[in-house]
């Protein structure tokens, strides 16, 4: 099975790494964090708008690896303050309404002040195991 990095308009890596990676029907997401790829800054305001955005990227990285978000199957979600929980979960459950995913989330300290970073695992959609 070929292993196959993701590229796309406005996807990039910061370091040394692929921001996606398909390998047969599979597609591995790298951390997205809330920086809006169009201003290369954090949205102004609470942690919803950063959370809101780290999900967005993860939706655009999907999208230009041939899948979507209600195709995943495994979230991790890393934040910065246990006070933001209770808007991670609202969040989540907007974005994934129906037959959540399985999620992991811890508390830690992210790089560049960020307050949210999500990866995750999805299933490629209707794409054959060699489709980029």
């Amino acid at each position: 099975m070929p292993i196959q990095p993701v590229t796309g308009p406005g996807i990039q890596a910061l370091g040394p790494y692929s921001p996606a990676v398909r390998a047969g029907d599979l597609v591995f997401v790298s951390a997205q964090t809330g920086v809006d790829p169009r201003t290369g800054g954090v949205p102004e305001g609470p942690f919803e708008a950063e959370c809101r955005q780290a999900f967005a990227n993860l939706a655009r990285v999907l999208d230009a690896a041939g899948s979507r978000l209600d195709l995943v199957v495994k979230v991790t979600v890393l934040y910065g303050d246990p006070a933001d929980l209770a808007v991670l979960n609202s969040v989540f459950a907007e974005v994934f309404p129906t037959a959540p995913p399985a999620r992991t989330a811890a508390v830690v300290t992210l790089a560049g002040g960020r307050r949210v970073s999500v990866d995750a695992i999805a299933h490629a959609a209707g794409r054959g195991a060699d489709a980029p």
